[in-house]
């Protein structure tokens, strides 16, 4: 059963040896000791850190062992206090163990930490080795392998090769910096659980990936020697791919000091017998310890050196891109118009020197500045009488000349000026309303000049006539749009909402179907079209005539749909369903199409009304209809708004929908009856002959402004003419076309227009249907308004109390009566059954 896991588990670590195999090739050459030079060096075109147009790039130092004859410091070495014996582990029993002396003070026999990282040679191998289990050396007491590297650098592994069994247990810590707590990178146990407390191989999640792991692989005893072990700092890490973007991850490679922890010794058990043989053949035994990394630059070195800059003996990053400090982590002075930043592939992001106008060499990096203007260069001692954070200010009372460095006198007007400081193009600060270089004259849309400046007529642009702010000089009140009100033209007139630029008018009437004239806009819409294009065939339109229904023809070519007439009779466009109904959303918004006809003499309806008057009064000025539920029309000719007369080239017509006369709409109705029409619309006709003698017409691009919840727009608008209603009591809904529980239509489904009142119930129930006016009767009652007892029971049910009915007394529940006498009589006795009850 498990036998094919343990063949996948074989592959894995034949992978794993390949990889370190490679490593050790890769790391068997020392790190190239650079000479002590300026770390601050740049010849242009010669370094890595610059293109052949000797343009910044990242660059970064060569990838090296970074522990390579670094001192290892060791909390435990065999042979120390003398020599001690220790035997080889042979792994089975009965087998004599070969068995040797490590002395610290003796070389042959010496088995010091500076052997963890002299590898260079697989042939003659060395190693650091701990004292044995027979001098104490098994958990909980552990030993400490500390390596500093002496700066940080980003490491991508650390690996160890035994000369003993691997640990059951050990794990692998790390600072960022000298003075940080030990973080923990990696746990390798056999006992996860029970020796570090935590779960193995727990997933690393992208909102936590600085987290250690804990693995049971490599804590078998096999091999006895040999054995290696293979840390990638990245492996599993979900933003690996992603690693420029994650500043959790390069905190979580960056380390300047590495320190491995042995916990627990392999053994095969044989240790419990405490003899001093198999104790000896006990202990820690490293021929090998790797880092594989490169020296932390930032992107901003290729190299690193050695400095002795601040009176020790250091390594250090060679900075280039303007940067400077250990890690290049910091800029130059006088570089720091940006803030500083890690160089990456795609940008390299080199300090940049601060702009000061040639009036200073001193800034500093200031970080609001930076928000506010992106460039963070704040300047200091700025010269020529200037000062600001780019030295581009004059000091006070002082402005400066374009092109010029130096500053002149403002000269401001003391009257008119609030301060004798102007700008930096000479203009003085005015007193409220007041204009002029010096401050010496009203601005325009002010009135009432004095000593106090001038007063502004503070119009409300949006809610002005032709939104140009224009107020009376004597009064100072201001010229508004029809439905707006107010000293300023800044808010609507009761009854209407959403003041709007767009809006001719200023704001929308309030339509609540009647039923109040209070609303505001109604968030969540946005406007759309509905639209016929008719790319792929006629969109479900019709044509009719007085004559009834007409035959209408796609016109593939034209991507449009046409209609004929032989005799001179108007033929109609009928728009679709998705035209029809409630259309309230259309109200200020704009139907437009192309049309064309194909004869050139034209006889509009309003122009020719002599003509249609043969046929029916109904289609004087009817060549555009929109039809409501009930009949009502409103209609307009094709001429109005300024369209043009239809001709035999294409042309677009647009018509605001709008009940205000300037838009020409017939019959002239007020804002609510014309909305009403709007709110149920049953058709709407395009005419598209105008012809006497026949005529076809051409209509394609038919759009009709609306507004919906949904969008599908790149660039949504915002349908701020959508209303949402202040309700009066009785009512519901966002345009109060419900009414409220306990009220019902004041007609028998009267409509939305009707109004609710309470239902009328007498007493036995607080709801009804809100259309019907049905109650939903309780206490035994029955009837549309609960005026009688139910079947079964007895008593005057429009007293209007629980108690109005009882129950009757008659077998099977049957039904009764009140008699005159005071008596109850039974009615509709069961078989079997005779007498009053």
């Amino acid at each position: 059963l498990h036998r094919q896991p343990c063949r996948t588990n074989l592959r894995v670590l034949q992978l794993i040896y390949i990889l370190i195999w490679i490593i050790e090739i890769v790391l068997s050459q020392p790190a190239e000791q650079n000479p002590s030079i300026d770390p601050n060096h740049h010849i242009p075109g010669s370094s890595p850190c610059y293109d052949d147009m000797n343009i910044p790039q990242r660059c970064v130092p060569d990838f090296i062992n970074a522990a390579f004859n670094l001192q290892v410091e060791v909390t435990n070495t065999c042979g120390v206090n003398g020599p001690v014996s220790y035997c080889v582990q042979t792994g089975h029993s009965g087998v004599r163990k070969v068995c040797d002396i490590c002395d610290s003070r003796v070389e042959t026999y010496a088995h010091p930490p500076a052997y963890l990282t002299d590898f260079n040679n697989a042939n003659n191998e060395t190693w650091w080795q701990s004292e044995t289990m027979n001098e104490g050396m098994q958990y909980p007491n552990s030993i400490n392998l500390t390596l500093r590297l002496g700066k940080t650098f980003d490491i991508t592994y650390v690996r160890l090769k035994f000369v003993s069994p691997r640990p059951e247990s050990f794990a692998i810590f790390k600072k960022t910096h000298p003075d940080d707590d030990w973080i923990p990178w990696q746990y390798y146990s056999g006992s996860c659980r029970s020796t570090y407390g935590i779960l193995e191989k727990a997933p690393i999640l992208p909102s936590n990936e600085a987290v250690a792991q804990c693995t049971r692989e490599f804590s078998d005893i096999s091999p006895l020697t040999g054995g290696n072990i293979a840390f990638s700092t990245l492996e599993g890490r979900p933003s690996s791919q992603n690693f420029e973007e994650s500043e959790t991850l390069q905190e979580w490679v960056t380390a300047s000091e590495i320190r491995i922890m042995l916990t627990r010794m392999n053994t095969f058990g044989d240790e419990v017998f405490r003899d001093a043989k198999v104790l000896r053949s006990y202990y820690y035994a490293i021929s090998d310890f790797a880092v594989g990394g490169r020296c932390k630059c930032n992107g901003h070195a290729s190299e690193c050196v050695k400095s002795t800059g601040d009176g020790e003996d250091r390594l250090v990053c060679r900075c280039e891109h303007n940067t400077m400090g250990a890690d290049c982590d910091q800029c130059l002075p006088f570089y720091n118009d940006r803030p500083w930043q890690v160089g990456t592939a795609k940008e390299a992001n080199e300090c940049i020197t601060c702009n000061c106008s040639h009036l200073s060499n001193r800034c500093y990096f200031d970080q609001a500045l930076f928000e506010r203007t992106g460039s963070g260069g704040h300047c200091i001692d700025c010269a020529g009488n200037t000062q600001g954070a780019h030295c581009e200010e004059c000091a006070p009372f002082n402005w400066r000349r374009p092109g010029e460095h130096y500053c002149i006198p403002c000269q401001c007007n003391e009257i008119g000026s609030l301060s004798m400081q102007c700008d930096d193009h000479g203009q003085c600060p005015c007193k409220p309303g007041v204009d002029g270089h010096f401050c010496d004259r009203c601005m325009s849309g002010y009135y009432g000049f004095s000593i106090s400046g001038c007063k502004n007529c503070l119009c409300d642009k949006t809610g002005s006539l032709n939104n140009e702010p224009v107020c009376d000089s004597e009064t100072g009140s201001c010229s508004c749009k029809l439905n707006v009100e107010g000293q300023q033209c800044n808010k609507c007139k009761p009854g209407y909402f959403d003041l709007s630029l767009d809006n001719q008018f200023g704001c929308t009437p309030c339509f609540c179907y009647g039923h109040s004239s209070i609303c505001t806009s109604a968030d969540g819409y946005y406007g759309m079209n509905v639209s016929s294009n008719f790319d792929s065939g006629k969109e479900f339109w019709s044509a009719a005539s007085l004559r009834g229904p007409e035959d209408i023809q796609w016109a593939e070519m034209d991507k449009a749909i046409a209609v004929s007439d032989i005799d001179g009779s108007p033929v109609y466009f009928v728009a679709p369903i998705q035209f029809t109904g409630d259309q309230r959303a259309s109200y200020n918004q704009d139907l437009w199409f192309t049309l064309r006809v194909q004869k050139a003499q034209v006889h509009p309806s309003a122009r020719h009304m002599l003509f249609f008057f043969s046929f029916s009064k109904g289609f004087l000025k009817l060549d555009i209809l929109i039809v409501g539920q009930e009949g009502q029309e409103l209609t307009i000719p094709i001429f109005a708004q300024e369209n043009p007369i239809p001709s035999v080239n294409e042309q677009t017509y647009r018509f605001r929908i709008h009940a205000n006369p300037v838009f020409q709409w017939s019959p002239r109705l007020n804002e609510l009856d014309f909305i009403g029409i709007l709110s149920n619309v049953s058709a709407l006709k395009i005419r598209g002959t105008y012809s006497i003698e026949g005529d076809v017409g051409f209509l394609s691009n038919v759009h009709l402004g609306s507004a919906g919840l949904a969008t599908s727009a790149d660039e949504p608008r915002e349908a701020h003419w959508i209303e949402s209603c202040n309700c009066l009591e009785g009512f519901i809904g966002q345009f109060c076309e419900s009414c409220a529980p306990g009220y019902r239509r004041e007609i028998k489904y009267g409509g939305l227009f009707d109004r609710c009142v309470k239902c009328e119930c007498h007493g036995h129930s607080t709801s009804c249907a809100p259309e019907s006016g049905e109650c939903i009767c309780e206490h035994n009652t029955t009837g549309d308004t609960c005026e009688r007892c139910s079947r079964g029971y007895y008593g005057n049910a429009l007293q209007g109390t629980p108690d109005d009915c009882t129950k009757c007394p008659c077998p099977e529940d049957g039904p009764c009566v009140l008699h005159t006498d005071g008596d109850i009589i039974c009615t509709d006795c069961p078989t079997g059954y005779t007498g009053r009850r």
